[in-house]
């Protein structure tokens, strides 16, 4: 079995990457929880715990070497530790490969998987792909705003592939499940619908079209990822995949959602201002994912938000 472990592992995608590569029963999962009540969470769901932080960097390094992590998976979201866990696991993997080499023998590299996001690509209705540059002069559209800091550490990573295997996995806006990050355009419409209200007013462009995709789908991506790393890793593939599974209107989504949560009226797309995360999540994208389809053999199952919003605005509703 693979030694994986997931940082982020009790968060939206994390939970449900830990079950895609539970089920597979190929892999042994770590998950990194900071206090005792996520630990007791990761344990339920077959998880094994490292108690710890990124910035607990002698007891994560200790826990990666005495459990033989594989491959490590940073589903986190985060900025500054992301870029943190980057230089640790550098430093192990260049450790790793100085003691085999002393020894004269040969070793895998440490693997590392980072999840980035298409919002990279910025918001247009041109086609776009995971082969066209990002954050560059000659990149078909600015970074949204939000996640302006995300290109420089994917490169930072694929910097990384003398001492470690690396990838990089950019899911496009993620739904399913809880939904969390749909709350602020969810929360005002539910909450209209509840007061009896005809219209209702959301931070949304009435143009947008997001490159989406279901959390489940998101897992098998990562799945297939660590699958394929090892195989992939130097061999001159570029190692960066866009997960995408539709490109939807954001008026259909909000309209449909509305529906389902009983308003009576209609939703009004308003702009998003200056608002950084409202731009974000109104981001275009025309994206596609057959590289990963060909190349990590992935398989993604749903395929619309807007014709399963019944399923869906009502899973958001029990999240809340």
């Amino acid at each position: 079995m693979v030694n994986v472990l997931v940082i982020g592992a009790t968060g939206y995608i994390g939970q449900a990457l830990t079950q895609s590569l539970i089920r597979s029963g190929d892999h042994r999962i770590f998950g990194l929880a900071r206090t005792p009540e996520k630990a007791k969470t990761l344990e339920r769901e077959e998880v094994i715990p490292i108690y710890g932080a990124i910035s607990s960097t002698e007891a994560l390094t200790k826990a990666i070497e005495t459990h033989h992590i594989n491959i490590v998976v940073d589903v986190a979201g985060a900025d500054k530790e992301s870029h943190d866990l980057l230089g640790l696991l550098k430093k192990i993997g260049t450790e790793r490969l100085a003691v085999a080499s002393k020894a004269g023998i040969r070793t895998p590299k440490l693997g590392f998987i980072y999840c980035g996001g298409t919002w990279v690509h910025g918001s247009s209705q041109a086609p776009v792909n995971d082969l066209m540059p990002v954050a560059t002069l000659n990149a078909p559209s600015p970074s949204m705003a939000l996640t302006s800091w995300r290109p420089a550490l994917e490169q930072a990573v694929l910097a990384s592939s003398d001492v470690l295997d690396v990838m990089v996995i950019r899911p496009a806006l993620v739904y399913g499940r809880s939904s969390a990050i749909w709350t602020s355009l969810l929360h005002p419409i539910h909450a209209a619908a509840q007061s009896g209200s005809k219209t209702v007013s959301v931070a949304a462009e009435l143009d947008s079209r997001p490159a989406l995709i279901h959390v489940d789908d998101v897992a098998t991506g990562f799945h297939a990822a660590i699958d394929k790393l090892t195989l992939i890793s130097g061999t001159g593939v570029y190692p960066i995949f866009d997960l995408v599974t539709s490109q939807e209107s954001m008026h259909d989504i909000l309209s449909a959602a509305g529906r389902e949560l009983g308003l009576k009226g209609t939703v009004e797309l308003a702009g998003c201002g200056e608002n950084s995360f409202a731009k974000a999540m109104s981001c275009s994208g025309n994206a596609t994912s057959g590289r990963a389809r060909r190349i990590l053999g992935w398989e993604p199952k749903k395929y619309s938000f807007v014709q399963g919003m019944d399923v869906y605005a009502k899973a958001w509703l029990a999240g809340q």
